[in-house]
């Protein structure tokens, strides 16, 4: 399994994430099933983990200095087989370029929930996204070749084209729009499943911050223990 965590700019969380799950993965004698790293959706490659994160590492015996930031990229969506955000904005921001990949993008804090009416809540959500990706497919389908007449004026110059184009996609929107209103319903009954970001903060900031990280990488050990 290949176990990507995914951040802003990959030097607070996710860089801490990933030695510390890696740790855990070889004390639980995954090391050679599971390979992780890590990136940002807004990273800029090779920068190195803050301060503050290198300290809780080598708090923690793990060296820090060595990690490298990396970027969300195309090649890192198809690598990975599971996907964990810190954020629900980094789960956002990743399937609004990749939407291909809804289906192994989850936030830490998601993955590892055990509440029964959290993950009743996160089934009918995903049975929703499925049934709406389906809609959308099947409408798309009944009017390609309307799509395909309407790309092709608007390459051509036509001004009006623009216009039908922006109806079709409203009209694609209503065709699921029954899911998107019991989605929105269903996201706000769900609790925060965010990783509280400790950048610029103190060095308590971040201990914080990796000891709740470390908490839920417990529960993703065993969890995935089961998986793999």
């Amino acid at each position: 399994m290949n176990l990507l965590f995914v951040c802003t700019g990959n030097t607070c969380r996710s860089a801490m994430a990933e030695p510390l799950m890696r740790k855990r993965m070889e004390e639980a004698g995954l090391g050679n099933k599971i390979t992780v790293r890590s990136a940002g959706v807004a990273a800029y490659a090779g920068q190195a983990a803050s301060k503050g994160a290198q300290n809780a590492l080598k708090a923690r015996g793990l060296d820090g200095g060595v990690h490298k930031a990396s970027v969300v990229d195309e090649k890192l969506i198809k690598w990975a087989d599971l996907i964990l955000t810190m954020s629900q904005s980094h789960k956002r921001a990743i399937l609004e370029r990749h939407i291909e990949a809804l289906d192994k993008v989850f936030t830490l804090k998601e993955f590892v929930d055990d509440d029964p009416e959290s993950v009743a809540i996160l089934n009918e959500i995903g049975e929703l996204q499925a049934e709406a990706q389906t809609k959308q497919s099947i409408w798309i389908a009944e009017h390609a070749d309307e799509l395909d007449s309407l790309q092709g004026r608007y390459h051509a110059g036509d001004a009006q084209a623009e216009a039908d184009l922006a109806r079709m996609q409203e009209e694609l929107e209503k065709s699921v729009q029954t899911e998107a209103n019991r989605l929105m319903e269903l996201m706000g009954k769900l609790p925060n499943y965010d990783i509280g970001d400790p950048y610029g903060g103190s060095q308590d900031v971040y201990e914080a911050t990796a000891v709740e990280i470390e908490m839920l990488l417990e529960k993703l050990v065993v969890r995935l223990r089961d998986e793999v």
